[in-house]
């Protein structure tokens, strides 16, 4: 074999194994990102259903005005 030949082969091989790594990492990537929205996502629900509950006590109980406020972290998030 010439060395054109080898260096063309290490050169498609090199090129392959770039896409596979690049290929994974952002997959990596992809996978983690999903997890933290999920789990931003599970906090805001767990807020959401203590208002909620707090709201309908306030309803049951009578009270008046003002009903409870949201809490004050639902929604944000530190990205």
């Amino acid at each position: 074999m010439s060395e054109a030949i080898i260096v063309a082969i290490v050169g498609v091989a090199g090129t392959i194994g770039g896409a596979m790594m690049t290929n994974m990492f952002a997959a990596a990537k992809n996978r983690l990102e999903a997890y933290q929205l999920a789990q931003e996502m599970q906090a805001d629900n767990q807020r959401l259903w203590q208002w909620n509950r707090a709201l309908v006590d306030h309803i049951y109980k009578g009270l008046g005005p003002p009903p409870p406020s949201p809490p004050e972290d639902l929604f944000k998030h530190d990205n």
